[in-house]
């Protein structure tokens, strides 16, 4: 049997916190539970563990799980939309223009109940086989079938959305600043789909729409309101890659703070969706890069 070393198993950790990250949707809330997992192993007699990478996994979720229940309770009275942390660098990256990692997707991914959620992303963005699937829940293969059949029931209309043409991506962002920053209402009618979505996450420290916005003509006046009078003193639009797709960022040009990270996904060359996050406490991992 393989010595394990206690020091050996923290070149899991940007795995484990990607893992739980996209468990979470808050990076501090992972890096916690991971955190956890290693004092835990560092106490523990490992000398009988033979896969230390799927017990920590195994660890990891099963916390992930359980904080989970807890947060989407506190998230019930959030102020306005709960939207996910948007991050500059996954932990871990699985893939180029991985959807498992976009805002759009982590903010559906709500709708699914933490174990649904388990099952749904350790299969499609882990790709972790049934077996294994069944040892780290601890429940049958069976049922684990059953869980991310029901996770893409619950998503199947929403997920088939999301594309990973990050040029694509690129020039919308481009196009809707270039629109917006003119306020050409009719260039930028032609980027929104007609049924569009608008969500504002301002955590009741910033300024947000206190409800979900839908359909073209209300998306674009809250746009071009948004961009016509100054958010900030000489404030600096820099487009960064966040959470695996091209994002825009606003930052405040005197102290270089982050004010707004702007996410969206599109549908057919169009956008479908927008996700302004404005609460300061998610834009920690937002910065300026030369």
């Amino acid at each position: 049997m393989t010595t394990v070393s206690p020091d050996s198993v923290f070149q899991y950790r940007p795995l484990l916190v990607s893992l739980a990250y996209r468990m979470l949707g808050q990076k501090q809330e992972a890096e916690d539970i991971v955190q956890d997992v290693y004092a835990r192993w560092l106490e523990m007699d490992i000398a009988a563990v033979q896969q230390p990478r799927h017990y920590l996994m195994r660890a990891v979720t099963n916390r992930s799980i359980n904080r989970l229940k807890t947060l989407q309770q506190q998230r019930v009275s959030y102020t306005g939309p709960w939207l996910p942390e948007p991050l500059m660098e996954d932990p871990a990256p699985l893939m180029t223009g991985d959807k498992e990692l976009s805002i759009g997707l982590l903010f559906l991914l709500e709708k699914l109940n933490p174990l649904e959620r388990a099952v749904f992303l350790l299969r499609e963005s882990f790709d972790v086989p049934y077996k294994e699937l069944e040892e780290i829940l601890d429940i049958p293969e069976a049922n684990c079938r059953q869980y991310l059949h029901r996770a893409r029931e619950k998503l199947q209309q929403d997920k088939k959305r999301f594309s990973t043409d990050t040029a694509r991506h690129r020039q919308l962002l481009e196009a809707f600043l270039d629109a917006c920053s003119r306020q050409d209402q009719e260039a930028l009618i032609t980027l929104l789909k007609e049924d569009i979505s608008f969500y504002g996450d301002g955590g009741g420290k910033a300024s947000a729409a206190i409800h979900p916005l839908f359909g073209r003509e209300v998306v674009m006046k809250v746009l071009l309101g948004i961009f016509r009078k100054p958010i900030a003193p000489a404030p600096q639009f820099r487009f960064l890659q966040v959470n695996g797709q091209p994002a825009l960022a606003l930052f405040d040009g005197d102290t270089q703070t982050p004010l707004l990270c702007i996410c969206f996904e599109e549908v057919d060359g169009a956008i479908d969706s927008f996700y302004f996050v404005r609460n300061p406490d998610k834009l920690k991992n937002i910065r300026l890069v030369s």
